[in-house]
């Protein structure tokens, strides 16, 4: 199965920009903020991915990945994390907690795709989606790419020893990134159940860890498809 992801993603990356174009979509927050993102959709029956990216970008720094998990069948919410991007305010991190929240009720609600929605984060991004995705009790799973027991005031401890309930997040992150170094371990002790763990040698932290390994997103993509049928 993976060898078959990783052919298809290389077939993506040869092809020019992505099958589907994005809608601009928005939400307003309960503080009136109004927060942006990019939908690509396949098909109202499909599953689909909520994309949370890492600090001091925006949701254009997923665009290089988008087009495999289109091809693999995933609608996509690519969103401005509040503080970033087209989603302008001031950076608070438990308010873009809550936001997560509105992006799933935008999902099922305005955009009425079907009710099987996972979550991928990248750094302070898999915070939120993990967090995010453990709030919801309908949420298949999250994936973090290099996440930490503790970003920017936002510990993920409550998800996985509590609030995930029997669901499980795939974690990966490299070797010698300082932070997933000394968090993974401790969330695998505190929620052995809760989490799948998958390490790459090096120091790439968060969307340089998809751009050195090319054999990450088929990973991804066989844990999706495991969780999102």
């Amino acid at each position: 199965m993976r060898v078959f992801w990783l052919l298809l993603l290389l077939l993506c990356l040869a092809l020019p920009v992505q099958a589907q174009e994005a809608t601009v979509v928005q939400v307003t927050a309960a503080d009136g903020l109004v927060l942006t993102g990019d939908f690509y959709l396949v098909g109202p029956e499909r599953a689909t991915v909520i994309l949370l990216h890492q600090l001091y970008t925006d949701r254009r720094s997923w665009q290089p990945y988008v087009r495999g998990l289109l091809d693999a069948g995933y609608n996509v919410l690519a969103v401005d994390v509040r503080g970033h991007g087209a989603s302008r305010a001031r950076q608070d991190w438990a308010k873009a907690v809550d936001d997560v929240a509105l992006w799933f009720a935008w999902l099922r609600g305005t955009a009425g795709v079907r009710d099987s929605i996972a979550t991928v984060g990248s750094s302070m991004g898999s915070t939120l989606a993990l967090v995010g995705c453990a709030r919801d009790a309908t949420c298949r799973t999250a994936v973090a790419i290099s996440p930490g027991w503790r970003y920017n005031g936002i510990s993920v401890q409550d998800a996985l020893t509590t609030q995930l309930a029997g669901r499980q997040a795939y974690l990966l992150y490299t070797r010698r990134d300082r932070f997933p170094a000394l968090g993974v371990p401790r969330m695998v002790e505190a929620a052995p159940q809760s989490v799948v763990v998958q390490v790459f040698d090096g120091n790439r932290h968060g969307m340089d860890v998809l751009a050195r390994f090319p054999e990450a997103l088929p990973l991804i993509l066989d844990w999706l498809a495991t969780r999102t049928q």
